[in-house]
């Protein structure tokens, strides 16, 4: 008896130690090496400073009772940082030398891709993560030859050099290439073609094991392999304009992008997203589209969110942007300019976001339908078909059927500022500038490597501390 109490008591004290030995369930996923993130989505909602995206989230919560995932996932579970963004040679960047800076780490002169101020090339993050064997994604909704993701692999002097962008990116070989842009991959004489030469670039890529697709139904389809997807001639639909049957989103592509980069894949990926909508529909002080692109890309962090939380110990999300565009915020501003007494003086409340919920049309696309000549007629038109509720004053009437800017700021389309000007003062949603501001903007970050990026920083020291990650060093 005494014998069979000493063996249970060993076996006891056998199982023991074998249970301190093994690694508890939290602990049983493998770390990445040297603390480098195995998986990293850079997500840059271009253009966005904070007042879009709390813009965007109070939309959210206060028409369709819904959070934000950037905000109640990212933010309140990881860091924040806080980034300012001026080029080396302007207070206000612009994309190319905001996104140099943020891949590579140095200052650039504006409109300079991937080479720093004083004419040096500069390596990117995603080129440390190419070397270290990783595959690269590129998304955008703008053309895959735009500034922000050419900047992560390319090295040109000038951002209007899509030739070489494009012959860069054949070379180094991206896995995922996808967004709008199809016109400058076609042989001159094609339909669409905006190339100066013969050659088609489409089947360059196809030649180099890429398949091609050109409609959210081909991307559906994919799950692995190399792909080029093109689903328009030049910069991709607005949220609010999009055929969702034919044309994909930011989420659809970020989906599909996932799916292809992750497949049988042991070394990780480095994937990065943009909405550039969002900066092209602040340039056009469209509120309406700025929020429905905006809720389109916070959807695709969401997925990024899923795959966290299946690879927390491997994974790193960034969620920032390359500059502030509008100068955009809710104000209180005047009725009229009768007086300025509390009477007659208003703010924006949940009404204003009713408001906007009416509108089913980019600023973009109304600009579009009036023309180059438009008539009153066809003003009042639009007005009554895409603008219910909405009063237009006389000033930005008379600015639409002429054609001219509505102040020295508001400029770039003389028919969209005025119908956003005209916008802001139905919902107190104002613009400063149709351009770049020098605003700071914010930069979220959960996982792996998530804490360098805390504190308040300049996007050269953003671009430091992401080549230091990949690069598994530390940095101050």
């Amino acid at each position: 008896m005494r014998r069979l109490l000493r063996d249970i008591g060993f076996c006891k004290n056998l199982i023991l130690f074998i249970v301190l030995l093994l690694p508890s369930a939290a602990q049983s996923q493998p770390r990445a090496e040297s603390g480098i993130p195995k998986y990293v989505f850079f997500f840059l909602a271009d253009g966005g400073g904070m007042a879009h995206l709390e813009i965007a989230r109070q939309y959210n919560r206060q028409v369709h009772n819904e959070g934000f995932v950037i905000v109640d996932k990212i933010i309140k579970e990881g860091n924040v940082g806080v980034m300012t963004t001026h080029a080396a040679d302007a207070f206000s960047t612009d994309s190319a030398a905001a996104a140099t800076a943020l891949a590579g780490g140095c200052k650039a002169n504006v409109g300079v891709l991937g080479m720093c101020a004083d004419g040096t090339p500069t390596t990117s993050a995603m080129e440390i993560a190419r070397r270290r064997g990783m595959r690269l994604g590129l998304v955008t909704n703008a053309t895959i030859y735009d500034a922000s993701p050419a900047a992560f692999v390319c090295h040109v002097p000038n951002r209007r050099d899509y030739a070489a962008i494009i012959e860069r990116y054949l070379d180094l070989g991206p896995d995922v290439l996808l967004g709008g842009g199809k016109d400058q991959f076609l042989p001159k004489g094609k339909p669409g073609s905006r190339r100066s030469d013969d050659t088609d670039m489409i089947a360059a890529f196809e030649k180099k094991g890429y398949r091609s697709v050109a409609t959210k139904t081909d991307l559906d389809g994919l799950s692995r392999g190399k792909v080029l997807g093109l689903f328009s001639l030049r910069d991709m639909s607005m949220e609010v304009d999009r055929d969702k049957s034919s044309e994909p989103s930011v989420y659809d592509m970020t989906r599909a992008a996932i799916r292809v980069l992750h497949d049988q894949n042991p070394k990780g990926f480095f994937a990065f997203i943009e909405s550039e909508n969002i900066d092209t529909a602040s340039h056009l002080s469209d509120i309406a589209s700025v929020i429905h692109d905006y809720r389109e890309f916070d959807r695709a962090v969401g997925l990024a969110y899923e795959f966290y939380r299946k690879y927390p110990r491997e994974t790193l999300i960034i969620v920032t942007s390359d500059h502030e565009t509008g100068g955009l915020g809710f104000t209180l501003a005047l009725k009229d300019l009768t007086s300025t007494k509390g009477e007659n003086q208003l703010v924006g409340t949940s009404e204003d976001f009713k408001k906007i919920q009416s509108i089913h049309i980019s600023l973009q696309k109304a600009s579009q339908l009036l023309g180059r000549n438009p008539t009153p007629d066809a003003v009042d038109k639009v007005m009554n078909e895409y603008f219910p509720g909405f009063t237009l004053a006389p000033e930005y009437r008379e600015a639409i059927v002429k054609r001219q800017p509505i102040s020295r700021t508001l400029f770039t389309d003389p028919t969209a500022q005025a119908l956003g000007a005209m916008i802001a003062n139905n919902t107190q949603i104002y613009w400063l500038t149709s351009a770049h501001t020098n605003q700071p903007v914010l930069v979220a970050a959960l996982g792996l490597g998530a804490e360098r990026f805390k504190g308040y920083y300049d996007n050269a020291d953003f671009g430091k501390k992401l080549k230091a990650l990949i690069e598994g060093k530390n940095h101050q």
